[in-house]
């Protein structure tokens, strides 16, 4: 019953952003959205995904609506961030490790794109670890180059760029124990609610 209910009102909410929207792309083109509409957007996106956190099966359509609403916003905006690494964790979850690994990339790129260095170079790790839960070591060397490069930046401190070499030079050999790595790193939907 709770299921239904919890269904229906995903539907309700997704169906109205898909009635308003067509009204407002005939009003003005949508990338002259004045910046509230989008941000209530955004929010209403991210409320709606939080909501099926507690709920495992739901995990995947919360971290498409999270990623919906990173998109939402112009490229490389502070506020990507959020929805991106919340997207990555979700599909991490939900055993969806390509779009995991896609959106901790889109992640890291707005952190670099935005100067928090520190926090781009520790997502290229993050992804790096899901490259190796997904098998695919050339992708995972590419994120540590990344990762490396950003760890020598200037507005990394010694003890940051430290915590980043170590985290790559124990990263796990293989998938079993990246998915355990990652597990333990990102924590877990539920976890995440409580932030």
């Amino acid at each position: 019953m709770m299921k239904m209910t919890l269904l229906r009102a995903v539907a309700a909410s997704v169906a109205t952003l898909a009635i308003a929207a067509p009204a407002v792309a005939q009003d003005r083109p949508s990338y002259e959205l004045p910046a509230i509409e989008v941000a209530v957007l955004q929010s209403d996106l991210h409320q709606t995904a939080i909501t099926l956190y507690e709920f495992p099966q739901f995990w995947e359509l919360a971290a498409d609506l999270h990623k919906q609403a990173a998109d939402n916003l112009p490229r490389n905006a502070a506020g990507q961030f959020f929805g991106y690494s919340r997207a990555a964790v979700l599909y991490f979850h939900a055993g969806e490790f390509v779009d995991a690994r896609r959106s901790m990339e889109d992640a890291a790129q707005v952190a670099e794109a935005t100067g928090d260095d520190y926090t781009a170079a520790n997502a290229y790790v993050d992804a790096a670890f899901v490259a190796i839960a997904e098998g695919y070591a050339g992708q995972k060397r590419e994120f540590v180059s990344q990762a490396r490069e950003l760890a020598d930046s200037e507005w990394v401190t010694a003890e940051e760029k430290a915590e980043i070499l170590a985290r790559i030079d124990g990263a796990p050999a293989g998938p079993a124990s990246a998915r355990v790595a990652l597990a333990v790193r990102l924590g877990s939907p539920l976890t995440l609610a409580a932030d």
